[in-house]
């Protein structure tokens, strides 16, 4: 498969993976704003393992989908859409995104 549908396919992937990760965050901000004792039991869950995994879970597919629509976007504007710059912009975007997420891990696990 080429890069450029690589790049196509994980960026629709995590559109919908953000749709279903958003209703974790939207759970937590919503308990953590109901009260002290909602927003402590929000920061105790967020110590262990599971949420920090889903926390890093969602900060990785939230990172890729803005670098792949900021790529979308500049190929709206007519640029890599040749088969060669819009494979090594495929690439860019994924191996940007690795990065990303494994510095995100860094920072949550941290």
């Amino acid at each position: 498969m080429p890069p450029t549908a690589k790049a196509s396919i994980l960026h629709r992937v995590t559109g919908v993976a953000l749709f279903f990760a958003l209703t974790f965050v939207i759970w937590a901000w919503s308990e953590s704003l109901s009260s002290p004792e909602g927003f402590n039991f929000v920061k105790e869950l967020m110590t262990g393992f599971v949420a920090k995994f889903i926390a890093w879970g969602t900060f990785a597919v939230l990172s890729y989908h803005i670098i792949g629509g900021i790529r979308h976007m500049i190929q709206d504007m007519g640029h890599w859409e040749e088969l060669e710059s819009g494979n090594a912009s495929a690439k860019i975007a994924i191996a940007l995104w690795v990065i990303v997420a494994i510095l995100g891990g860094v920072w949550i696990w941290s």
